[in-house]
Formats: structure tokens, C-alpha cells, sequence
């Protein structure tokens, strides 16, 4: 607000503002899609319902702000509003795990063992969708009589012994000379193979089991694992096309209202349309995506795709009715792009990798948000008409959601050469 020069507003409401918003966006979204397992789309969506709310709101109270205080003090209004960030950010609490109880009796012990394979078998019989059958082995301390299980807890597939790390295979070697073994078999959904975390409860007692199979250490996670991840790239590469195009309607959807003859006044409800369009959008998709049954990537394809053609079907519109369904369109479809990403991302990847996914996620949307307005903006230069920039808006969007149904084919051909290489390592080491 004591700007003087242009300048200064680069590094402040530039670089800084844009920074600041960038280190609470992810860790808010980050926090409620792990905090929730049951009605993750819809506590995502509602969670990332506030920018719509504030494309609705925000746009007549800026107005008022800045004709009553000028934009110096709505400047200074908006920054204590946000400044609220930081007392909600101080309530987050990570979730606590109940830690399990020492058995004092042999005898509890197995009976034990025999009660968590008795139900977890149970449960397994409901799961028809889980295809590759895993073990955990489990050793049983005769000295303390109780079950623990190793740090990095041993695979085994198509009898082919599986380490998460150098450490544990040696840890794992010198328990076998002193312990009994208890294996107990667990179903892993293939949608979900990679870092899968179970907890099997029983008698108050949790059971957990962690499947790591390429990580060594965490720096190397987290520079070089997702990346090497064709799934991630696939994803990574759309969510960089959608983003050249979401912003493009938001910046360009009132010019290019008025160059069809509709008056101003009118064109400035078209944001609110979009804003409350993307509001319901991402609550009631959230809410349909947690059904049981629902493929949630499908649904965020085609909300892509459709959100897409619907911008390139734009440059026909001619009346405000025409402009406002339109709006409502893409404000409705484009609310996938932002609630369930997160979401799509834990299923695809594990939940355990959704933080550093997420972050590098950003890093490349930052990026083509920053380029699309300004192609937008630079074709109309060049040929004096805002439909170009809806074109290539509209394209790229289109063209990242058909990329993702190669997703599921991707997945099937991943996990048939890991299968493949497991049994050739199986056959060599016979």
C-alpha cells in the first residue's frame, strides 16, 4: 500500500504476495485430503470452494473498497484479511496413530496372530477388484512375547523376497536366526500398489503395514522417484496444459462480451456466474466422487474434456444467455480441475507421496499460468480478436483431459514389467 512505483509492486504484490499464497495453498490442501479418508473429494472440495466464494464476493466488495478507501486501503483490508491465514494455519494438528500394547503371553500372542488373519481374510472375500496378493511377514518376540514387525516390513511376491532398504534386508537376515516366523497374506488393489498403507485393526490394536519399494533414502524420493514416474509425468503434463488455459476465460470472458455488443454492466456478472458455477461444481463433484464405485479419474477426465470444448464452442457465443451458460459450463467442470487433483493424485501415487507430488505438481502449474493470458493476450494483438486465445485455451485443456485415459493402460504396462522382472530376478536367483 506505500508503493511509489511499479517496481515496488513487483517484489511486493508480486513475488511476495505470490510466494505467501503459494506456501498456504499447499500445505491447507495437503492437510485436509490427509486428514480425511472416507469423504476426501467432498472435504476437498468444500476446503477449495473458498476461491469461488471469493471470485462471487470479493469482485463488488473490492469495488466498494477501493471507490470508499481507495486501492491503498483496500490493499490494506485485503492484507488483514489474509493475515487471518495465519491464526486458522496455527489450528492444523497432525493426526496421531494409537500405538499398540505389548502382549505379556504367548499364548495372546498367537491367538492374536490367528484372530487378525481370521478377520482380515474376512474382509479380503469383499474385495473383488484386488488382483496381486502380497505377504507381510511378521516375527514373534519369544522373549518379550509379543508381535512386532520389522521398520521396513519384508514383500514378498511370486516368492520373490522384496527389501525397502539395504538396513532392513540386513535387519531382516539376523531376526530370521532368532525368531519364529507368523505370515499372514494381504490383497493390494493394483489402482493403488505403489507406497499402499493398510491398518488392520483389531482387539484396539492397529497393524501397520508400509510398501516402499523404490525410495533409498528420502532425498532420493524426492528427486528422483516421481520424476521417473511415467504416470506422474503423464499427469504432471496435462495439469501443464490445463493450466495455460484455465485462467485465459477468467481474464478475457468480459472484453470478449463486450466485443459481441453486450453492454459492461452485464458482462461483469459473467465472473459471478463463474464463481458460483465452480463453488457447486467442486462441492457436488467432491460429494459424487467419494460413492463407492465412482471412478474419480474418469469423472475428472471428462469434466476436462468437456470443460475444454466448451471453451472452444465459446467464440459462437452472441447473447448475454449464450455468454452465461457457457460461464456455467466451465465454472461448473472446471471445479474438478481443482478439488479432485489432490485427490487423484492419492490414488494414483499413495498417500504418502502427496506432499512432494503435490509441491512439484504446482511448480510446473505455476508456470503455465503464467503463460497463458499473455498468449491470449498476444493473439489479440496480432489478429484483433479475442477468439484465438479461446481456441488455444480451450485446445489445451481439451488435450489434457484425453491424455489422462492413457492413464489406466499406463498403469497395467507398469505393473506387468514389474511382475515380469520379479520373475526373472525369481528365475536367477533359483
Amino acid at each position: 500500500m506505500w508503493a511509489r512505483n511499479i517496481i515496488t509492486l513487483y517484489f511486493s504484490i508480486g513475488i511476495g504476495t505470490g510466494l505467501g499464497f503459494g506456501l498456504i495453498y499447499l500445505p491447507a490442501i495437503i492437510t485436509v485430503t490427509c486428514y480425511f479418508e472416507k469423504y476426501r473429494s467432498l472435504a476437498t472440495g468444500i476446503a477449495v470452494c473458498g476461491s469461488g466464494l471469493g471470485t462471487l464476493i470479493f469482485a463488488p466488495c473490492l469495488d466498494y473498497l477501493i471507490a470508499k478507501y481507495g486501492w491503498r486501503g483496500a490493499i490494506l483490508i485485503c492484507s488483514g484479511i489474509v493475515l487471518n491465514c495465519t491464526v486458522l494455519g496455527a489450528l492444523f494438528r497432525p493426526l496421531e496413530t494409537d500405538k499398540r500394547k505389548k502382549r505379556s503371553s504367548t499364548e495372546k500372542s498367537s491367538r492374536d496372530v490367528k484372530n487378525v488373519r481370521q478377520e482380515y481374510s474376512n474382509t479380503l472375500s469383499n474385495q473383488e477388484q484386488c488382483k496381486n496378493t502380497y505377504s507381510v511377514i511378521f516375527q514373534k518376540d519369544n522373549n518379550n512375547a509379543g508381535i512386532r514387525s520389522l521398520s521396513q516390513p519384508v514383500l514378498i511376491s511370486k516368492n520373490v523376497v522384496q527389501d525397502s532398504s539395504e538396513n532392513s534386508h540386513k535387519e531382516h537376515s539376523n531376526i530370521i536366526q532368532e525368531y519364529s516366523e507368523e505370515i499372514f497374506h494381504i490383497n493390494e488393489s493394483s489402482t493403488n500398489l505403489p507406497n499402499k498403507i493398510e491398518y488392520i485393526k483389531t482387539d484396539n490394536r492397529e497393524f501397520k503395514t508400509s510398501i516402499d519399494t523404490e525410495a533409498d533414502t528420502f532425498q532420493e524420493d524426492i528427486n528422483i522417484s516421481l520424476l521417473k514416474d511415467p504416470v506422474f509425468i503423464l499427469f504432471t503434463f496435462s495439469n501443464f496444459c490445463t493450466s495455460i488455459g484455465f485462467y485465459v476465460p477468467y481474464v478475457y470472458v468480459l472484453p470478449q462480451a463486450e466485443e459481441r455488443g453486450i453492454n459492461k454492466k452485464d458482462a461483469s456478472y459473467l465472473l459471478a456466474v463463474i464463481g458460483i458455477a465452480n463453488t457447486v461444481g467442486r462441492i457436488i463433484l467432491g460429494y459424487v466422487s467419494d460413492k463407492p464405485g465412482v471412478n474419480r479419474l474418469l469423472i475428472y477426465n471428462l469434466c476436462l474434456t468437456i470443460c475444454g470444448i466448451s471453451t472452444i464452442l465459446s467464440t459462437f457465443c452472441t447473447s448475454f444467455a449464450s455468454f452465461t451458460f457457457y460461464s456455467s459450463i466451465f465454472g461448473f467442470t472446471s471445479g474438478a480441475y481443482v478439488g479432485l487433483t489432490s485427490v487423484i493424485l492419492v490414488d494414483l501415487l499413495g498417500l504418502n507421496r502427496l506432499t512432494n507430488a503435490f509441491g512439484q505438481l504446482l511448480l510446473f502449474q505455476g508456470f503455465a499460468s503464467f503463460l497463458g493470458p499473455p498468449i491470449a493476450g498476444w493473439l489479440y494483438d496480432v489478429i484483433q480478436s479475442y477468439d484465438p486465445g479461446f481456441w488455444t485455451a480451450g485446445g489445451m485443456i481439451t488435450i489434457s483431459g484425453l491424455l489422462l485415459f492413457f492413464i489406466p493402460i499406463i498403469q497395467k504396462t507398469v505393473i506387468q514389467k514389474t511382475v515380469n522382472i520379479q520373475k526373472t530376478k525369481n528365475i536367477t536367483n533359483n
